[in-house]
């Protein structure tokens, strides 16, 4: 996984990903699925301040 910058305390983080179900979803149901990556992406929370923010 790629790492963000907290916007609250500028330490770098984990950057949120997909659930499992949302990739099954978007490959079963292509194209229409796509909608699902929309909806399903994880936000990315920092370890250091534990501010929760969407990368």
């Amino acid at each position: 996984m790629a790492l963000v910058s907290c916007p609250k305390c500028s330490t770098n983080t984990q950057q949120g990903g997909y659930p499992v179900w949302v990739i099954i979803v978007c490959i079963c149901f292509f194209p229409v699925g796509l909608l699902a990556l929309l909806a399903g992406k994880k936000p990315s929370t920092c370890g250091s301040c534990g501010h929760t923010f969407q990368s």
